[in-house]
């Protein structure tokens, strides 16, 4: 006889518990471990389509990870989001659900789809054959009253903890199409200095000092701004509270698609941007600006108006979705009923009360028929040690899990199998059916009592495999309303089978039974046996489920974005897949070597030990200025000497560039002056060399810098295989793989695949010099700024070097001389004109229209 080893009834009982625990926190760590190697929370395009068929692009991920949605000819469809990851901690039946959103340019859903869910499939099956759940969303604009909505009958608990999820993630509003830029630490530093972090909470910013301690919050206008147009667009602006969340301690004007220099006056006018100070934000959601004695910015009247009636719809609007109360609905109520019925049979002699156990049992089939029961399977278990117990949408599950796995442990009664399981009562009931006893031999009754710990061990690894663990028991047969083949099957043959032989499927086939008697310390499983052999073993499967889940590559198909400054503007390049993070350092330094080559802003460039020599040999130079200043000088001869790579003189005489500002206008005489050592025909170009006719000629290649950098970095990513990815630096853009960009003034968007994009605008950059305004272009020919109505010029082109020199060239040139210039070139160029009333434009080459690509 073999000797067995007994323990002490404590601590075999502490040893279970302490077991079973494992077990859940290995499922919850390989789940964790998965998460982290497929957690997504972008959109792809395919799966953009599925709410917007005419999809042709995305924009980047905005902080709230929505991506604006363009279709082929660039014009902009609405946005796009997920609820996963972060609704996640909202679980319908086992786990939580991931729906992709589409709204349109309003912000209104337009529709919903279910990408993928946690829960059993059967739930999931249901859902996805209810066609008008999912529509009952359309229309609903965030920030109005969520509608009611009907739950899908058999799959309660999946379709409320679908609709929930979709209201969390759209409680702090739609996401804006106009202003998806993040707010950065540096804007909120602006309004609070000693800012050293901030987190998102309830649709605005949380924002601490190094020490945690909370300054105050950061509450952006958009997207409920986005619809107020000043004078010429919308304004968004950031606003500062105090700590209490309540009163207004500053205001900061961020984008906008207004005049700039109407925005310029806004953002100096001290004296109107303070008037909002100390309000309280309930106050200015109703505040009368007149009363109030809120005047408008003279001069910038109708912008200054847009920011406080902006601010006023951003405070008025109704509040982010409150939590709701638990309130327990009527399955809830059944279900407690259930286990406190249970515990009577279970604790006194109403179980040997044959009329009692019958109608108990009765009660119990009609119960989970009735509601399709709260069932204690492995696929509940597993799911809520993967994600969570939910303990408010699922109240009555959890009482009864709770109780199933509680008093076997503490008081060695096997109470769910014996007094709540409605399978278990249908056997005993088919049961006194049998006419022949069937008596199963030693040997195979043995073999087949492992079967369920086989199964209870499976499950580990249908969890890694996304395998669907409800095909293990019969339980979901119960649930009536779905078609569960699998499970009708086993509950049919374990129903039949326990007429010849005593609750078949409780003795050969559950592994819930299985888990559960593991629990139980009484009679025969009071001591160390072949049951906690096998649960090591379950143990030792369920590591190896993990260890497994650390080998699986990632799959994320998240958006990487690096960013940084460098050639005196931002730069930024997003990449679509699995982006290298570690590239930042090596873009930073290209961008070094480029500037420490092109700047005219450092004394110890190339460029400006070129300029300082006075020399008219031949000087050795970077291959990159030699090539650079070649393509410069033949733009400049294609243009006549209007754009000049050595007007960089004339640019400072007018106020630009590294030299000291002037608040004077330069003579004539200075002009002729300087302008008699300027011009593209003083300078000779070979490899590697250059040489200046003119010892005082200097050249500048800003017009092409920005471009080159912009191919270079291409090259390098296409060298490490980026399949996908936008460079943007100072507005020069570069791009493989299909973006939607957006062109400002006026406002547009473009579908740019595969091509360069370059804009050079006279809006912008805006001199006042003896009372004259003068921008940063100047005409080589005259010496002048250029005074046409041209105030922008895009080119597309194949790289971004020459989108670069081109748009400078023509936006000198200005649309009646560079219009013929660019048809005949075949270059893909568009022109915005002003007129004195700020009416604009738009007037695109053949080779630009042939694109059919940009829409305002």
């Amino acid at each position: 006889m073999k000797a067995t080893l007994h323990w002490r009834p404590l601590l075999l009982r502490v040893w279970r518990a302490a077991a079973l625990a494992a077990l859940g926190l290995l499922v919850w760590w390989q789940a964790r471990v998965l998460e982290g190697k497929h957690r997504q929370e972008v959109v792809t395009l395919a799966e953009a389509r599925l709410v917007f068929p005419a999809a042709a692009a995305l924009s980047p991920a905005a902080a709230d990870a929505s991506h604006a949605v363009y279709d082929a000819n660039g014009a902009p469809l609405g946005s796009v989001l997920r609820t996963a990851p972060r609704e996640d901690h909202i679980v319908g039946y086992s786990g939580p659900n991931d729906v992709l959103l589409g709204l349109n340019a309003e912000g209104t859903v337009t529709g919903a789809h279910l990408l993928r869910s946690g829960d059993t499939p059967d739930h999931v099956a249901m859902i996805e054959r209810d066609a008008q759940f999912l529509r009952q969303f359309d229309g609903w604009k965030p920030g109005a009253p969520f509608p009611k909505i009907a739950a899908v009958s058999g799959a309660t608990l999946t379709s409320s903890a679908i609709a929930e999820a979709i209201e969390s993630r759209l409680a702090g509003g739609a996401p804006s199409l106009r202003f998806p830029d993040a707010v950065t630490l540096e804007e909120v530093r602006a309004l609070f200095p000693a800012a050293a972090g901030m987190e998102e909470e309830g649709g605005r910013l949380r924002v601490t000092d190094a020490a945690g301690k909370l300054l105050g919050f950061a509450v952006r206008t958009s997207p409920a701004a986005d619809v107020v147009a000043g004078y010429r667009g919308p304004t968004e602006s950031l606003v500062a509270l105090e700590a209490d969340g309540k009163t207004i301690a500053g205001l900061r004007l961020r984008r906008s698609y207004d005049n700039a220099s109407y925005v310029q006056q806004v953002r100096d006018d001290e004296w109107y941007l303070a008037g909002f100070k100390g309000r309280a934000t309930d106050d200015v959601a109703v505040l009368d600006f007149d009363k109030a004695g809120i005047e408008g910015v003279s001069g910038a009247t109708l912008t200054s108006w847009a920011v406080a009636e902006g601010m006023k719809r951003t405070f008025a609007a109704p509040a982010a979705r409150v939590e709701k109360s638990w309130r327990p609905v009527v399955r809830d109520w059944l279900s407690a009923a259930v286990a406190c019925g249970a515990l009577l049979m279970a604790f006194t002699r109403l179980r040997g009360v044959r009329a009692v156990r019958v109608s108990w049992q009765a009660l119990l089939m009609a119960w989970a028929l009735w509601s399709g029961g709260d069932l204690l399977t492995l696929a509940l278990l597993g799911g809520w040690a993967q994600h969570g117990v939910p303990w408010a949408a699922a109240p009555g599950a959890a009482l009864i899990a709770g109780v199933a796995l509680f008093i076997p442990w503490a008081a060695r009664r096997q109470i769910y199998c014996h007094h709540i399981c409605p399978h278990g009562a249908a056997q005993q009931w088919l049961g006194k059916l049998r006419r022949r006893k069937v008596i199963v031999p030693a040997d195979v009754d043995r073999k087949l009592r492992a079967v369920p710990w086989l199964l209870l061990a499976a499950v580990p690894v249908m969890l890694l495999c996304k395998l669907d663990v409800a095909k293990l028991e019969p339980f979901d047969a119960w649930v009536w309303r779905a078609v569960a083949v699998v499970p009708l099957v086993i509950a049919v043959t374990g129903l039949v089978a326990s007429v010849f032989i005593p609750q078949a499927y409780c003795r050969y086939g559950c592994p819930t039974g299985a888990l559960l008697g593991f629990l139980r310390t009484s009679g025969a499983q009071a001591k160390f046996g072949r049951r906690d052999a096998a649960f090591v073993l379950l143990l030792l499967i369920a590591g190896g489920t993990v260890a497994a889940a650390n080998l699986i590559p990632a799959t994320s198909h998240a958006t990487t974005i690096l960013r940084g400054k460098a050639m005196g503007t931002t730069w930024e390049v997003t990449m679509r897949g699995d982006g290298n993070e570690s590239l930042q350092r090596d873009i930073a330094a290209m961008l070094e070597e480029i500037e420490s080559d092109l700047s005219t802003w450092r004394e110890d460039s190339a460029v400006s030990q070129f300029n300082a020599s006075r020399s008219t040999a031949l000087v050795s130079v970077t291959n990159r200025v030699a090539e650079l200043t070649r393509l410069a000088a033949g733009v400049s001869e294609a243009t006549g000497g209007a754009f000049d790579i050595t007007a960089g003189p004339l640019v400072k005489l007018w106020g630009f560039g590294p030299a000291p500002r002037v608040g004077v206008a330069p003579t004539s005489e200075v002009l002729a002056a300087v302008r008699a050592h300027t011009g593209w025909k003083h300078l000779t170009v070979e490899e590697g060399t250059l040489r200046k006719l003119d010892p005082h000629t200097e050249i500048d290649l800003s017009a092409v810098g920005e471009g080159h950098a912009a191919d270079e970095i291409a090259a390098r990513l296409a060298s490490l295989g980026v399949r996908e990815f936008l460079i943007n630096i100072g507005g020069e853009l570069r791009a493989r793989g299909a973006w939607a960009v957006a062109v400002e003034h006026p406002l547009r968007t473009l579908l740019l695949r595969d091509a360069s994009l370059a804009t050079a605008g006279t809006y912008r950059q805006q001199r006042e010099a003896d009372g004259r305004r003068s921008t940063h272009l100047v005409d080589a020919r005259t010496g002048q700024p250029v005074a046409h109505c041209t105030v922008s010029v895009s080119v597309r082109h194949d790289d971004c070097t020459h989108a670069d020199a081109w748009a400078t060239a023509l936006n000198v040139l200005g649309r009646e001389e560079g219009m013929p210039l660019a048809e005949s070139l075949g270059l893909a160029a568009e022109f915005v004109e002003e007129d004195a009333n700020g009416m604009l434009q738009i007037t695109a080459t053949q080779s630009w229209r042939s694109h059919s690509s940009v829409r305002q």
